[in-house]
């Protein structure tokens, strides 16, 4: 639980979001962006302090989401996803989020734990 709580409120600086920017930048230019690249620099961009830089994080992660056919991946984005939103305070998108994963896999214990430490969250802003 410690980690996840630590996802949450752990912040990516701004030389590392600039980084990971121009590696996504350059390959998108090369017309080489892989899922790869593209996973990296959203979740990069979803650790950001910024709420603009999780917005953008948030929109790649869609994108990816929408493109694969892989349930794994499927899994892994909506995990972030959710994990972007809760980082917006937008807890309720981000719970939808975490129960189509746990409705699907219902003993996945990194998003039990994230949904979890969300419900904590709401219930002390009062948003419960």
């Amino acid at each position: 639980m410690a980690d996840t709580k630590h996802l949450l409120d752990e912040i990516v600086l701004p030389n590392e979001i600039e980084r990971y920017r121009v590696v996504y930048n350059k390959a998108k230019e090369a017309n080489q962006l892989t899922d790869q690249n593209k996973f990296s620099f959203a979740y990069c961009l979803v650790r950001s302090k910024a709420k603009d830089d999780v917005r953008q994080g948030l929109t790649l992660l869609r994108e990816l989401y929408d493109s694969t056919t892989q349930d794994g991946a499927k899994r892994d984005y909506l995990y972030y996803l959710a994990l972007g939103n809760a980082r917006l305070s937008e807890y309720e998108t981000a719970l939808k989020f975490l129960d189509a994963i746990l409705h699907i896999q219902p003993g996945n214990h990194q998003a039990k734990d994230l949904k979890e430490e969300i419900t904590r969250r709401m219930t002390r802003e009062g948003c419960m």
